[in-house]
């Protein structure tokens, strides 16, 4: 027991030492984990046992996706999501499959490379994006859409992946057995998820320890019953349809977090593993095409994904900056070709080579991300060309703009702001979602271009209201303004880029949850107690809310 007690202890403190210094360079811990594996290898270390408990990592974490499957966000996103995730699949896997076999990799080689390319990591993304307050905005819920459109996909490439025996010759007939499997396994899933569950959990729901093992029970039940020869899946797809089962239940939010740390545990082994099969030996034997993958993530996806938003009609910045967020290969690249070389269909090796691609693509695609908007800044003007909207085409009127009122953004805010500013004066919504311009016929454009900012005539404005939080794009907006200055309410995130706009000479700034908070103050120091006013309060609110399909 010894040895594997302190096999493990390495192992985990090479992780420990690695998410940490990954951490504090802002990049992702699932780089430190793989540089790890790396250092493993380095040490001579027997990585079997770490492989074996990385498998389970993988299970856990289908499992949690099955839990927390974001149909209800896919469908918010609509066309736009779907168009552009799917476009991106289709041109990159096709792209990735010729590059491969320029390289001198054999056809089905080349077509999982193709695919392993494809994925952007979502789980990376987001948290980049709500580390820069971008999560809300039009690129950043794009960004996520799309992504989220591509984990659908790679679920189901890993599910035909995983209903293939090893050596089975790909070919209609299996891949039609396959999918035939498939669905009935989902819809034995949807089955229990509203017959059976419901009443076990209400049952052992009373007591969050016990709900614990139990959901772990199943998932490990699931995934050992799928895997059995006769229906021939891999445990992974076993705890994807096993979380599948119980997302619609009542406890699901207790379960995934409980559930979460023990697949983050087992999920560090997985990429530890992964590291360790990389092996410096193949590294200078991967080096020319790894290098030559990873241009091509961090160059021809991003194009890929700017082309096909600009022919749905977005501006050259929200493209590019949404564009980014596929600028490396994710978890799901890394799964799908271990389960690729798990039936052998391309070598071990291959693996390595697309764990060595997403170290070079993380940990630049992390900085392409987070400095996204200084770059933009500096190439933008390059980027003319991707723009199939003119956008000045939709003010209106022979003569120039004067003493009207421009609000930017209709989101959240501007759409509560508008029909009170029309009220006010002659009113411009400008906003950088074609959709929303075609619906409110408003003004497309976007409040970071210098040179809208002459076409909308902003120094003969009477208000100027932006609703963008961005505090960048707002101090340029102010800075821009001449001697003869509208009068200038802007939105702020926080006190601190407040205190910044204020300094801009803007006039009044909005900061959400001081307002909600002063609102909240006046209602309970006027009214107390008073339960009867603070529900009719409340009622109307609501009633207002529904009114306006908020």
């Amino acid at each position: 027991m010894q040895p594997v007690v302190l096999g493990l202890t390495v192992v985990m403190v090479l992780a420990a030492v690695g998410g940490v210094v990954a951490k504090s360079l802002r990049q992702p811990a699932i780089l430190g984990y793989i540089l790890a594996g790396v250092a493993l290898s380095l040490l001579g270390r027997n990585v079997d046992l770490v492989s074996a408990m990385g498998q389970l990592g993988v299970t856990f974490l289908l499992f949690l996706v099955g839990l927390e499957l974001p149909i209800g966000q896919l469908k918010k996103m609509g066309r736009t999501a779907v168009i552009t995730g799917l476009g991106q699949i289709v041109f990159t896997s096709i792209s990735g499959y010729f590059i491969a076999r320029l390289l001198g990799f054999e056809a089905v080689t080349a077509i999982y490379l193709g695919i392993a390319l494809t994925f952007g990591s979502t789980v990376m993304v987001v948290k980049l994006l709500s580390e820069k307050r971008d999560l809300q905005s039009l690129y950043g819920k794009i960004a996520t859409g799309y992504l989220l459109v591509q984990d659908f996909v790679a679920i189901g490439i890993l599910t035909v992946l995983a209903g293939l025996r090893p050596g089975e010759i790909i070919n209609w007939v299996n891949l039609l057995g396959v999918a035939t499997k498939g669905a009935l396994l989902v819809g034995l899933a949807v089955w229990a998820s509203d017959k059976i569950l419901p009443k076990m959990l209400d049952f052992l729901g009373k007591s969050t320890e016990v709900l614990f093992v139990v959901s772990i029970a199943w998932c490990l039940g699931i995934a050992a019953a799928v895997s059995w020869p006769g229906i021939g899946f891999s445990p992974e797809i076993g705890g994807f349809l096993a979380g599948l089962a119980l997302a619609g239940a009542v406890q699901n939010l207790q379960i995934m977090a409980r559930v979460r740390p023990l697949r983050d545990f087992f999920l560090t082994l997985f990429f530890v593993a992964l590291g360790a099969n990389i092996g410096w030996e193949n590294i200078s034997r991967m080096a020319v095409p790894a290098v030559i993958f990873s241009l091509f993530v961090l160059i021809g996806n991003p194009l890929i994904v700017m082309l096909i938003l600009a022919f749905q009609g977005y501006g050259r910045r929200v493209a590019f900056l949404a564009s980014t967020a596929v600028a490396q290969v994710s978890e799901f690249s890394l799964i799908v070709i271990a389960s690729a070389a798990r039936v052998g269909y391309v070598d071990r090796s291959i693996l390595g080579l697309v764990g060595l691609v997403g170290i070079i693509t993380m940990t630049l695609s992390t900085y392409l991300i987070w400095y996204s908007e200084r770059i933009y800044k500096v190439i933008g003007n390059f980027l003319k060309i991707l723009e199939f909207r003119h956008k000045t085409e939709e003010v209106k009127g022979e003569e120039r703009l004067k003493n009207h009122i421009v609000l930017f953004g209709h989101n959240r805010t501007g759409k509560v702001l508008k029909p009170i500013l029309e009220k006010i004066g002659k009113l411009v919504v400008v906003d950088f979602d074609p959709k929303v311009v075609e619906e409110i016929g408003g003004v497309y454009g976007d409040i970071a271009d210098y040179e809208l900012y002459d076409e909308l005539n902003l120094n003969e404005a009477a208000m100027i209201v932006s609703t963008v939080s961005d505090v960048e794009d707002n101090l340029q907006l102010l800075s821009s303004l001449g001697k003869k200055r509208p009068v200038a309410i802007m939105l702020a995130a926080d006190t601190n880029d407040a205190v910044k706009l204020y300094k801009a000479k803007a006039d009044y700034v909005l900061i959400p949850h001081t307002v909600g908070g002063e609102y909240l103050g006046h209602l309970l120091s006027t009214h107390g107690l008073d339960r009867n006013f603070i529900r009719s309060h409340g009622q109307i609110q609501k009633e207002h809310m529904l009114k306006n399909g908020a």
